[in-house]
């Protein structure tokens, strides 16, 4: 099976209602091209995204962090934990980057089953 970012979002509860899921997986795709820009994600993601839709940086933000808490609500720990082999405990918090970052490099690992 064809790892997909819409499959990931869809198991993982967020799906296209949410405002944010196209900028969430905008984020994703565009830390997939250059994970660099992770390391300035404001200036090399955010706010190009922002420009393309014509949003405020301050919503592109609020709908990122809806995604990422509606994964969270449904049992994401464990989804998170399965892609990345890491533990994560419920009362740390995951940053949006941090979750763009995990949801990247799992998609940019080669499909085992395309072996």
């Amino acid at each position: 099976m064809k790892k997909t970012l819409d499959s990931l979002l869809h198991l993982a509860g967020a799906n296209k209602c949410y405002v944010g899921y196209s900028f969430f997986a905008e984020a994703v795709s565009m830390a997939l091209e250059d994970p660099s820009r992770l390391s300035g994600i404001r200036k090399n993601i955010y706010l190009p995204i922002a420009r393309r839709h014509n949003v405020s940086m301050f919503q592109l933000e609020k709908n990122i962090r809806t995604v990422r808490d509606v994964i969270l609500r449904n049992d994401g720990h464990e989804m998170l934990e399965e892609l990345t082999g890491r533990r994560f405990r419920r009362k740390d918090p995951l940053y949006p980057k941090e979750l763009i970052e995990i949801f990247a490099d799992y998609l940019r690992e080669p499909d085992p089953s395309s072996r």
